[in-house]
């Protein structure tokens, strides 16, 4: 049983705990945790499961302003939940890279549609790049939405 954390990136290696400015610094024996936009407002919230003890669901709260995007990808020549699909997001002068996982944490799992924070920025475009081998480019995808793709059939 240690003291729960959150960390936040400082940058250049540096983090700092954040636990007892949010809330989550309980000493429950923690197992497993998932994260997920659970009330599909844009914000991903943590749920931690605890070995014989109660489950913990943590709320996010993001400033107003804040901008966020998620995709739902489907896979027709992939697998039909596009495990293995990386998606490329350009914003802001800078680029994003996350990955469709299966078996994101121990006992736990994360939801499949991949989550990105932008900030105050407005995505110029995705570059998907499926499992299969093939890659799209989706140019100025939704902002503050849920962009459901499906991967083309040719």
């Amino acid at each position: 049983y240690e003291r729960s954390r959150v960390l936040v990136n400082r940058g250049h290696g540096r983090f700092d705990d954040a636990a007892a400015a949010v809330g989550a610094d309980d000493l429950l024996d923690g197992r497993s945790i998932a994260l997920a936009d659970f009330e599909r407002r844009g914000a991903l919230d943590v749920a931690i499961a605890n070995q014989a003890g109660r489950l913990l669901l943590y709320r996010n709260e993001v400033e107003p302003g804040r901008h966020w995007i998620e995709f739902e990808l489907v896979g027709t020549r992939s697998n039909a939940q596009a495990i293995g699909t990386q998606v490329t997001l350009y914003f802001g002068g800078r680029r994003q890279v996350q990955s469709v996982l299966a078996g994101s944490g121990f006992c736990s799992q994360n939801d499949l549609r991949l989550h990105f924070g932008t900030g105050r920025d407005t995505p110029e475009k995705a570059v998907i790049r499926w499992a299969s081998g093939l890659e799209q480019t989706v140019l100025a995808p939704r902002i503050d939405a849920v962009n459901r793709i499906e991967e083309p059939r040719g």
